[in-house]
């Protein structure tokens, strides 16, 4: 009974307390004076650093070239399938896109084709007859090519005999201090180093004789063995002392 009649005593005075302590609003009735500025906002904030207005640049030569394409491709497309496709429309930039990428895979798959047909030879040499030239043109000076060229004839492997015969003709050069021979020269170094245009002439005959045997498509056959081979015999003659 006591705790009840203290809460109760206490609850009255805390409102009597807040009553006491209400805050009194005070109105402010003093006049106000609005101000102008001198000149509207507009006429003070001129020029392009308050113009947040975003202004489209114009296009380069190269945008105006690629934008040129552009219309190109999609105006054959329209005419070729009958469509009626927009440069600036979402449709018209997906067909556009689609189609450049057709395109570019065709080509790459056109020139992969060529590369493979081409070189297929080339990739697939790395056979007995490539590592014994290998070792032949390391030790030229002591190899017998007479003894490799007829046993290369003998197989009709013709391909391996030119070969042979372009080195026969290198080392003949290099013996009578024509060229000087290097296992990593290429043949246009050794051309180059021939001062006889005479005989410069001809080895570049029998170079292109043997670069086409021996890296080209062609297959090798007896009257290239026999052309180089006649070659070499001028060359001799050319060059006895």
């Amino acid at each position: 009974m006591k705790i009840k009649l203290f809460l109760i005593l206490t609850f009255c005075l805390s409102v009597f307390y807040c009553e006491a302590k209400q805050v009194q609003l005070r109105y402010d009735t003093a006049s106000v004076t609005p101000r102008h500025l001198p000149q509207p906002p507009s006429e003070i904030y001129t020029g392009n650093d308050f113009n947040y207005n975003e202004q489209p640049e114009e296009p380069n030569i190269v945008e105006r070239f690629f934008y040129y394409i552009w219309e190109k491709i999609i105006h054959f497309l329209n005419n070729l399938f009958d469509w009626n496709l927009r440069s600036d429309s979402f449709s018209g930039r997906q067909i556009l896109w689609i189609t450049l990428s057709a395109l570019l895979i065709v080509i790459i798959a056109v020139g992969a084709y060529i590369f493979f047909k081409k070189f297929r030879k080339t990739l697939g040499r790395n056979d007995d007859s490539t590592i014994l030239v290998d070792e032949v043109e390391r030790n030229l000076a002591e190899t017998d090519l007479d003894k490799l060229i007829e046993n290369a004839v003998a197989a009709d492997n013709f391909r391996l005999a030119v070969r042979f015969v372009y080195l026969k003709i290198l080392k003949l050069l290099a013996q009578r201090q024509i060229i000087e021979y290097q296992y990593q020269k290429t043949n246009y170094e050794y051309a180059y180093q021939i001062e006889n245009l005479d005989l410069r002439t001809v080895f570049r005959e029998v170079s292109f004789v043997f670069d086409y045997c021996w890296y080209g498509e062609h297959i090798a056959i007896e009257d290239d063995y026999l052309f180089v081979t006649q070659k070499f015999n001028k060359i001799a003659a050319s060059t006895d002392e």
